[in-house]
């Protein structure tokens, strides 16, 4: 008799444990399909200017600038601008906008690098600008998106060296093509306001917003059949996709940069990637009282000034 209940007992938790998984992998993929396609402007608290493209049509057309198209390897219409300096130069740089923008948020960025001798791309992400796609991929396409920008202009020219300089969203997916197997082909990356943590800033922000404490229980224990469909779907891991891991691969020069009132992404997070950081040419440099990703607004000779004295070591 006890052992049939014992039997019992056994198989019922063996059924709970198969209804759990079920549950769970069905709650995690759906999970992972939010974290895709979620209204992250609302969450982050940011303005959305993604398709806002006027702009920059405006300078392509009064300037003369090449309005330049690549395929993704997935098939998406990657859009962009290269200005090529006055001066015949082998040296570009990718500049890389933040979430919710598009390539025209990095026209302040251009006087700088074209003073100091560099072509300048201009690139709208996927899911940005004229670019192909619904949604930013948080790193799943991006890296691979980047690789086909750096092939196209070594094949203008192959002796280019391509330098990243990313802001915000921009800084994150310079950081993890940095890291990648790819990043030996670029000669610096300047990483502005990048996060190190796309999941634990979403934490840090629901727990904000809510302030329910139990929300991130049930945030954590989604966590692993939210990382299991991610593996499914792309056979990546969040691991893949953090800043955080991919700075410690990162072996070519770096300069952080960040605003000491970034509400944002604190400022303790550019002190954690440097601190991470695999390079032994690396640089830290925070900007007193300047918000998110607008160092160059609020401090613009102290920008310039720190971006030159890196290049210019950089380049010895």
């Amino acid at each position: 008799m006890l052992q049939r209940f014992v039997t019992w007992i056994i198989r019922l938790c063996i059924v709970l444990l198969i209804l759990i998984i079920v549950a769970g992998s069905y709650v995690g993929n759906v999970a992972y399909q939010e974290f895709r396609t979620a209204q992250w402007d609302h969450i982050l608290g940011i303005e959305n200017h993604t398709r806002d493209v006027s702009v920059i049509h405006q300078w392509e057309a009064a300037q003369d600038w090449e309005a330049v198209h690549i395929m993704s390897t997935d098939g998406l219409v990657l859009r962009g601008t290269y200005i090529e300096n006055s001066v015949k130069s082998s040296k570009t740089v990718i500049l890389l906008h933040g979430l919710y923008q598009n390539r025209s948020m990095c026209l302040p960025y251009v006087s700088m690098y074209r003073n100091l001798g560099y072509n300048v791309l201009l690139i709208d992400q996927r899911g940005h600008g004229d670019s192909g796609g619904d949604h930013t991929d948080w790193g799943l396409s991006e890296v691979d998106d980047i690789a086909g920008w750096v092939q196209w202009l070594k094949r203008r020219n192959p002796n280019m060296q391509v330098g990243l300089h990313g802001i915000s969203l921009g800084a994150a997916m310079a950081l993890l093509y940095a890291g990648s197997s790819h990043g030996n082909s670029i000669a610096f990356v300047v990483s502005d306001s990048a996060y190190g943590n796309i999941i634990s800033l979403g934490r840090e922000k629901l727990f904000h917003v809510s302030g329910d404490q139990q929300a991130i229980w049930g945030y954590n224990i989604l966590d692993v059949f939210f990382q299991g469909a991610m593996f499914f779907h792309t056979h990546k891991l969040v691991t893949d996709i953090e800043p955080a891991q991919a700075v410690r691969s990162v072996t070519v020069p770096i300069l952080f940069l960040h605003g000491a009132d970034d509400q944002l992404v604190p400022v303790k997070t550019a002190r954690s990637l440097y601190d991470q950081c695999g390079s032994a040419d690396k640089y830290l440099h925070i900007f007193a009282d300047s918000p998110h990703a607008v160092g160059l607004e609020t401090d613009k000779r102290e920008y310039i000034h720190i971006v030159t004295a890196f290049l210019e070591h950089a380049e010895h």
